[in-house]
């Protein structure tokens, strides 16, 4: 492919791969890391991004069905918290290949899409609960991964990409994926160890929890 589309080309050498993944399923996450351990060899994974989520809109406490909790939290936390953790020995080999990098996307990291949604302390009503809960889970989990995969060399950050017009975003938001994925970039690139375990939004800046 000569780019992911005309605005994203890719500079020679640069390939994109485009491989399946179901994060509710186990036997495709293992699949993936499969596929995706052929395609980086003996240098490992640099950067795993947790990015799937599922959100109903409109639903508050009284709203929210016990089955909507647990489709929204099987997606939104139990999913990265498996991909992470079957991704954890290429991300590790990545980071013992670029022992003398300092810790950095440059190394081994995880970004797991969070939510401004998921800060307990911003929250003012009960809008889109299910959603709400998972992603202050998330934050959560990014905590207790960032204390564990640090010791392999490898940063973990929850990141807000800002009120994105996608299908789950809707067309009011104020972001376009393209402003929103340059914003994510910026952070994939001047992330360093002094951010691991944050909650951050544009510009790294630090979000409450």
């Amino acid at each position: 492919s000569s780019g992911i589309n005309a605005e994203w080309p890719l500079r020679p050498g640069e390939h994109v791969y485009h491989v399946g993944l179901e994060v509710t399923g186990n036997m495709s996450v293992q699949a993936a890391v499969k596929k995706v351990s052929d395609i980086v060899g003996a240098d490992g994974l640099n950067l795993l991004i947790n990015n799937a989520a599922i959100m109903q809109h409109g639903k508050g406490v009284l709203g929210c069905s016990d089955q909507e909790m647990k489709e929204t939290l099987t997606v939104n936390v139990i999913g990265p918290h498996s991909v992470a953790n079957n991704f954890h020995p290429l991300l590790k080999l990545a980071a013992e290949c670029n022992s003398d990098t300092p810790l950095s996307c440059a190394r081994a990291a995880v970004f797991n899409i969070s939510s401004e949604l998921g800060s307990i302390q911003n929250t003012k009503n009960s809008f889109t609960t299910a959603y709400r809960v998972s992603k202050a889970a998330l934050n959560m989990l990014t905590k207790c991964q960032a204390s564990d995969f640090i010791k392999d060399g490898i940063i973990c950050l929850s990141v807000h990409p800002g009120w994105v017009r996608t299908d789950l975003g809707g067309p009011r938001a104020p972001l376009s994926t393209k402003e929103s994925v340059e914003d994510i970039m910026h952070m994939i690139t001047h992330c360093t160890e002094e951010h691991n375990g944050m909650y951050v939004r544009k510009n790294l800046v630090s979000e409450p929890y």
